[in-house]
């Protein structure tokens, strides 16, 4: 499904209602949508206009299973339910509807749609609204394979004719806003830019400023995003602090690891000497061509050889050259 207006996704266009039929039915017969959350405030008043003027617009249904629902017009049959109770109208009074045959997940989504433009809605309502939207097309999606095309999210911006941005805003509060701050938001002790600040910070903090809202207290969206903005930084700052930490923790392995591998060289090279080189004595001619390092490597192969034989006060000796040995080099790098 490509572009559409409001009205053509639940089969009512300014044009065409020919998929819809008319009928007349008392206002008894036909149930509220179970999920219905629109304010159903000043059904007295909207009955005496009617009363007085009759019912200018009827009420949309959807027949699902038999059963009549309504889509659109929830305070028009409570007003008409007022009058007939009121004595106003006859018991056997009948109001004419549209109906329509439809699914429950359709009917979900009309029931959304055919509210998003029909009143003034407060900001937790939109928001609401917003995400009972999103649920509905997945709904319909997946169940009666309703077509999207294109990103949810701009999908619910386009039929609320309203910004991605700000469905993008709606979402952050849905998705992240503790129930303490909803209820708050919802009694409009917070507005729609505090609880979208309030949205950002930890469950904690958030319990906080609900708690603040609650009590009276007036809650700024500037001083939140504030908060936020220091939160931020502290996470910029902790983030920081483990990134060197873990630099300096490679710089060190990688510095360990050098040494390592030196010193592995070196004993792989004295190891290839001891077993390759030198393996007979000298001849008299070639004993002052040796160096000191050779006649060391010379001994220490003949060493290994009668190593089962070295006495511990052999082994003191061995161990006093070794210390003095590994402290000349050591002395040579620094």
């Amino acid at each position: 499904m490509g572009k559409w207006s409001v009205m053509e996704l639940i089969g009512i266009s300014a044009e065409d209602k020919q998929d819809f039929q008319e009928i007349m039915l008392s206002p008894y017969e036909v149930e509220a949508s179970e999920t219905n959350f629109y304010s159903q405030e000043n059904i007295e008043e909207l009955a005496d206009s009617i009363r007085m003027v009759g019912q200018q617009q009827p009420t949309v249904l959807g027949r699902v299973d038999g059963v009549y629902k309504i889509i659109s017009g929830h305070r028009r049959n409570l007003a008409n339910i007022h009058n007939i109770e009121t004595g106003a109208f006859p018991w056997d009074y009948q109001a004419k509807y549209l109906y329509k045959d439809m699914t429950p997940a359709m009917l979900e989504l009309s029931l959304i749609v055919g509210n998003a433009f029909n009143r003034r809605l407060t900001p937790y309502e939109e928001t609401e609204q917003a995400a009972r939207l999103k649920a509905a097309l997945i709904r319909a999606r997946d169940e009666d394979g309703l077509e999207i095309t294109g990103k949810l999210r701009d999908v619910v911006a386009d039929i609320l004719q309203t910004s991605r941005t700000k469905v993008a805003r709606m979402d952050k509060i849905n998705n992240s806003l503790e129930p303490e701050a909803r209820e708050q938001y919802k009694a409009g002790n917070l507005g729609p830019s505090a609880a979208y600040e309030t949205a950002k910070l930890p469950k904690e903090e958030q319990r906080q400023i609900a708690a603040q809202a609650a009590a009276g207290k007036e809650v700024k969206h500037k001083e939140v995003a504030e908060k936020v903005a220091e939160k931020k930084a502290e996470q910029a700052a902790a983030r920081a602090e483990k990134a060197a930490k873990k630099a300096e923790a490679a710089q060190t392995a990688a510095a360990q690891a050098g040494l390592q591998a030196e010193r592995a060289a070196e004993s792989a090279d004295t190891s290839a000497t001891l077993t390759s080189a030198h393996m007979n004595p000298p001849e008299p001619a070639e004993q002052q061509e040796w160096t000191t390092r050779d006649w060391a490597i010379y001994h220490l192969r003949e060493l290994m050889g009668v190593a089962s034989y070295i006495t511990e006060d052999d082994l003191i000796v061995l161990q006093d050259i070794l210390m003095a040995a590994t402290g000349r080099r050591d002395n040579e790098r620094h």
